[in-house]
């Protein structure tokens, strides 16, 4: 399709091109004419003119606002509005919320804190199918399940043979687990790029003896989550923006969400950092990653990801009954919070992006507390000191003021706190009482003194770091390969919270399990363990939650540590059921428990020697119990 070469695209212009660029006219995975990385369609100008007039027209193009981007340190957010009308579409029967300024009026007073009004009445116990799971490959395997897996295999076959009939590609369940093994190691070993892993002499043995790199390549090219000839063109009912990563949103979702969730949670937004080309690309300037897809995520205090919501700039779920429209923001804590126990006194913090009083309002009246900090133009009737007259000399650092109102039985309290700025927070639960001390620099003195802090503010720096130390393990260890596809990025960042909840389930069960600290596994070491098991397991499938054979696994491992010549395969090689052959060799001493003899007989892929005769079958016994 053709635009018109304008040194200004009217808005009708840029609604056009973006339409062409959904619709897929505009091809961002090469669907329409190759699917394949290296292969870029030549662009050729009549004139000298034009290649110029096509960098203006870009450069206008990406002054014009496509998409919501987050204001930071800009402007103050607009007044709140006292009726949010219901949105058309699927969710154009939801209700309508009404916020009556007159009822909110503001005191002068505190809003008590007590630990008995905040203590939680629900059950944190994970139940038996995931404290069963011990060791990295079984945690895995409960939030990246075989049902995953297998339509990640039947939708690569069908996306490789809809590209070329005649292609013989065939992505095996091996060959797939192998594929995700090595995209482990290669967060753990850095290259400079993924060829350099099958070098002859500087390669990483443990890569090459798994797969050659073309079959990695061409797994890499071919892999797709999703049907093609079933996607919805835009415009149309049904359309979805993130419809080629639908089936591992969801199913991951799923599975993140069956955990049982901690008292304490928070909501803030995350980059899946990439500069590829696509409309739903985000550029955060206060992001340690300023360009890339932008999510929202649900997490524990611990980094746990219990729901995520990837940004599209639309909502494709119904909104359950009873449940309101509150605007663009507000629905993204309504959705995220969806399955949150109601009544139990469960807490959620998040930041000013989020926080207004109905969202706070409709949360408390269905049982959960809420945190966070706010804009004051956002506070109906605020009576709040004006930032400016606090920020003044002659107001001390640690000054604050609170304000409480009550509204349909909802108790509110809203802070504004003098730091080397003015904090304003807005809770349900916590207000200034027991205030706290903290240590401030101060220049005039040049030391640290102690400053007043209101209890909302202990409370919100205490929890609501969830989502960062959730980055902060991302930032340690992450996929680096390349692609050119929006989508295959997208993958690998689902792919990587997968493995750090895997890891933090892991790493509580060991805990439970009294296991001591120098022998739970750290993210990298789990990374290597995880990669190591799926580029060398077997058949055995039904992993998931089946306990593992205690005492033979502890005898194990104390023999491994008397012994150090051979090490001891991991529980789910040992147990996979394949490749298991007896070889003859040199004769050496069992590594079976409690055995004593020696024998030539010796595990091919296990590569230790065990015994196998009239008398003694180690072999057996150790490859099955």
């Amino acid at each position: 399709m053709s635009f018109p070469r304008s040194r200004i695209i009217n808005d009708r212009d840029i609604e056009e091109y973006l339409s062409a660029l959904e619709g897929g006219y505009l091809s961002e995975d090469g669907m329409e004419m190759s699917d394949t990385e290296d292969n870029e369609e030549s662009i050729f100008y009549t004139n000298r003119n034009e290649p110029l007039q096509d960098v203006e027209d870009d450069d206008n193009l990406e002054n014009e606002p496509t998409l919501h981007e987050e204001q930071v340190d800009v402007h103050d957010p607009p007044l709140i509005q006292e009726t949010v009308a219901s949105k058309a579409g699927v969710n154009s029967a939801c209700s309508t919320w009404v916020l009556d300024k007159r009822k909110l009026i503001w005191k002068k007073s505190t809003l008590q804190f007590s630990e008995s009004n905040v203590e939680f009445e629900g059950s944190t116990d994970l139940g038996t199918e995931i404290t069963a799971l011990k060791t990295p490959y079984q945690c895995f395997n409960y939030f990246f399940t075989t049902e995953l897996c297998n339509k990640i295999i039947s939708e690569t076959n069908l996306y490789a043979t809809q590209l070329n009939p005649e292609n013989r590609f065939n992505l095996s369940h091996y060959d797939l687990k192998k594929f995700l093994g090595i995209l482990l190691y290669m967060s753990v070993q850095h290259f400079p790029s993924t060829r350099k892993y099958w070098s002859r002499r500087f390669g990483f043995e443990p890569i090459k003896q798994t797969m050659n790199v073309n079959t990695f390549e061409k797994i890499k090219k071919y892999i797709h989550f999703n049907d093609n000839d079933k996607y919805i063109p835009v415009n149309q009912p049904g359309h979805d923006r993130l419809y080629k990563v639908r089936p591992i949103i969801d199913s991951l979702n799923q599975t993140f969400s069956s955990v049982k969730k901690h008292q304490r949670l928070s909501i803030d937004e995350q980059m899946c950092a990439t500069k590829v080309g696509h409309y739903l690309k985000q550029y955060l300037p206060n992001k340690p990653h300023k360009w890339g897809f932008k999510l929202y995520v649900l997490c524990s205090v611990f980094g746990f990801a219990y729901k995520f919501e990837i940004y599209s700039g639309q909502d494709i779920s119904t909104r359950p009954e009873g449940e309101p429209d509150l605007g663009s923001t507000n629905n993204i804590v309504l959705r995220l919070t969806r399955d949150v126990p109601r009544m139990v006194n469960h807490i959620i913090f998040f930041d000013n992006f989020y926080t207004s009083v109905p969202l706070v309002i409709y949360l408390a009246k269905q049982g959960i507390h809420c945190l966070g900090t706010i804009q004051q133009n956002r506070i109906p009737n605020n009576k709040l000191p004006d930032k400016k007259e606090m920020m003044k000399k002659n107001t001390p650092r640690g000054t604050y003021e609170e304000r409480t109102a009550s509204y349909e039985g909802v108790d509110l309290a809203c802070i504004a706190w003098k730091d080397n700025k003015i904090v304003t927070m807005l809770s349900s639960y916590v207000g200034t009482e027991p205030v706290s001390t903290v240590k401030r620099f101060d220049k005039k003195t040049r030391e640290r003194v102690d400053i007043l802090c209101p209890k909302s503010i202990t409370e919100y720096n205490s929890h609501m770091g969830g989502v960062d130390l959730l980055d902060s393990f991302l930032g340690r260890y992450h996929i680096r390969v390349k692609s050119r596809k929006w989508y295959i990025r997208i993958f690998f960042h689902l792919f990587d919270l997968a493995v750090i909840n895997s890891w933090i389930i892991y790493k509580n069960n060991a805990i439970k399990e009294n296991v001591t600290k120098k022998n739970i596994l750290n993210l990298g070491e789990f990374r290597n363990e995880l990669a190591y098991v799926l580029c060398n397991s077997g058949t055995n499938e039904n992993k998931r939650g089946r306990p593992s054979s205690s005492s033979l696994e502890q005898e194990l491992q104390a023999k491994k540590k008397r012994l150090q010549s051979k090490p001891i395969p991991p529980l789910d090689i040992r147990m996979d059921g394949l490749g298991h052959w007896p070889n003859v060799g040199v004769s050496l001493r069992c590594k079976y428990p409690h055995c004593t003899g020696y024998t030539t007989i010796s595990c091919a892929k296990c590569g230790i020697n065990l015994c196998l005769n009239k008398n003694n079958n180690c072999f057996t016994r150790f490859h099955t119990t």
